[in-house]
C-alpha cells in the first residue's frame, strides 16, 4: 500500500484563545488518532528525510511540516493537547508506495462536504462581540467598555454630597490630625488640661529637671536619709518621734490636748495614735479623741475610751511603746492639715492615765506657731469638760500648751 503526505497546507495550522482573541500556536507538538474520540495514535509516522516519527511540531507561524502518515491511510485525527480534535485529510496529489491520492473524505465526512467553524474546532465569526459568544479586542489589544458587563453599584453620594466630594475629618466625625493625644509616639500637646482622675505615670524615675514625678519618687525624694511615717507604718505625725525627749509627759485628766498632723496624700483613717512611756490602763467616762480638718470640724472620732473597744492598751514595756484607739468608722481624708483633739479623765484610784512622748518643752508657754501661717501645731482647751468629742473646736481660741504632744494617723 502507499503512504498519504499530510502537513504544509493552507489549513494546517495551530490556533490557541489568547486574550479574546485567536493566535497562532508556536511550538505545539501535535499527535494524531484514528477516531475523533479516544480510539488508537498513529505512531508509524515519516518525516521528509524518511525518517521515524511519533508526532510534529507546529513552527513559529503555527503551521504544521509536511510528513508522511501511516500506510493506507488518508485521514487523520490531530490533537494539540486541547479538549478537541480536528480531523485532517491527506494531500490526493502526493503518495509514497502507491495510490492515486484523491480525496475520500473531509473530517469524516463524504460526498458534497461544507464545513463549519465548529467542524473544525473553531469559533464562528458572528460569536465575536455578541452576547453568549466572545469578546473581541480593539486597536489597543484591550476588550472594548461596551463589550464589558454592567456595573453593579454606582456611588450617587458621599456623605450626601456630590461631584467632586472632598471629605474632611468633621465631614466623618473625627479629629482632625494634630488636634488629639496620640497613644503612642512623641507630641507637643498645648495648653491647660484638666484631668477628671490621677494620671498613672511609669514605673521610672525623672532624669531631667522638667520631667513629671510619680509619688513614690518624690515620698522617697522627700524624705532621702531620714525616716517618714510610712517607714514606721503610719500615714501621718506630728513630727519624727526619735527627735522627742526622752522622758513622757502627762496629758492631764481633764483638759483637751490638740496636736497637728500633715497627711501629704489622700488616704483611709483607722485609728488614732501615741506613744506612751507607760500606762496602767483606767481611763473614765468622759475620755475621748476625735478628728478635725483645717476648719476645726469633726471629721472622724473614737468612742469611749473607757470601754474595751476604744481604751488604749496598757503599756509597761522598758522605754514604753506605740499605744492606739480605733475610729468609730474609717475616714477617707484628703490630703491637708489635720487636728488630733483628745481628752483623757483619769482613774481616781491611782489619779493618773498614760504618760506620753512629747517633743522638748521646757519653755513655760511655747507660742507653737511658726513661720508665717497662723497654724498652731500644739494646743490645748484648759477648761474644757466635753464629754463626747465635740462637732467643732475653736481653732482661734486654743491655748498655747506647754507640752508639745507627739500623735499620729493609722490605717
Amino acid at each position: 500500500m502507499a503512504r498519504f503526505e499530510f502537513g504544509a497546507g493552507v489549513a494546517d495550522f495551530v490556533v490557541q484563545p489568547a486574550d479574546g482573541q485567536w493566535t497562532v500556536g508556536q511550538a505545539v507538538t501535535v499527535t494524531f488518532y484514528d477516531a475523533q474520540v479516544d480510539g488508537t495514535q498513529y505512531t508509524d509516522l515519516l518525516n521528509t528525510a524518511s525518517e521515524p516519527i511519533t508526532s510534529v511540531t507546529s513552527d513559529e507561524y503555527g503551521g504544521l511540516p509536511r510528513f508522511w502518515g501511516p500506510d493506507g491511510v488518508t485521514g487523520m485525527w490531530a490533537s494539540a493537547g486541547g479538549g478537541s480534535r480536528a480531523y485532517m485529510d491527506a494531500h490526493s496529489v502526493t503518495s509514497i508506495g502507491g495510490g492515486n491520492g484523491a480525496v475520500e473524505s473531509v473530517n469524516g465526512m463524504t460526498g458534497a462536504v461544507t464545513l463549519t467553524a465548529e467542524d473544525v474546532g473553531a469559533v464562528p465569526s458572528t460569536a465575536v462581540g455578541a452576547a453568549g459568544g466572545v469578546a473581541a479586542l480593539d486597536a489597543d489589544g484591550l476588550v472594548p467598555a461596551e463589550q464589558l458587563p454592567a456595573t453593579q453599584a454606582v456611588v450617587s453620594s458621599v456623605n450626601e454630597k456630590t461631584g467632586a466630594v472632598v471629605l474632611g475629618a468633621d465631614d466623618v466625625g473625627a479629629v482632625p490630625t494634630g488636634t488629639a493625644v496620640l497613644l503612642t509616639g512623641a507630641q507637643t500637646v498645648a495648653g491647660v488640661k484638666t484631668f477628671s482622675s490621677v494620671p498613672v505615670a511609669p514605673s521610672t524615675n525623672p532624669t531631667t529637671d522638667n520631667q513629671l514625678s510619680r509619688k513614690a519618687y518624690v515620698d522617697a525624694t522627700a524624705y532621702a536619709g531620714e525616716w517618714s511615717p510610712a517607714d514606721h507604718g503610719l500615714l501621718a505625725w506630728a513630727f519624727d518621734p526619735a527627735l522627742a525627749q526622752s522622758t513622757g509627759l502627762f496629758p492631764g485628766s481633764g483638759p483637751i490636748r490638740v496636736t497637728a498632723v500633715r497627711l501629704r496624700s489622700a488616704a483611709t483613717i483607722g485609728r488614732i495614735v501615741w506613744f506612751a512611756t507607760g500606762y496602767a490602763g483606767g481611763l473614765q467616762t468622759g475620755s475621748w479623741a476625735g478628728l478635725y480638718n483645717a476648719s476645726g470640724s469633726r471629721v472622724a472620732m473614737t468612742g469611749d475610751m473607757s470601754t474595751a473597744a476604744y481604751e488604749p492598751a496598757e503599756q509597761h514595756d522598758a522605754g514604753g511603746g506605740t499605744i492606739s484607739s480605733p475610729l468609730t468608722a474609717a475616714y477617707s481624708a484628703a490630703a491637708g492639715i489635720y487636728y488630733i483633739a483628745w481628752r483623757m479623765v483619769y482613774n481616781t484610784s491611782t489619779g493618773n492615765g498614760p504618760m506620753m512622748l512629747a517633743a522638748e518643752s521646757s519653755a513655760g508657754a511655747p507660742p507653737n506657731i511658726f513661720g508665717y501661717t497662723a497654724v498652731r501645731r500644739f494646743g490645748v482647751f484648759s477648761s474644757s469638760t466635753a464629754t463626747t468629742a465635740p462637732t467643732t473646736i475653736a481653732l482661734s481660741s486654743m491655748e498655747n500648751g506647754a507640752n508639745r504632744f507627739w500623735a499620729a494617723l493609722a490605717a
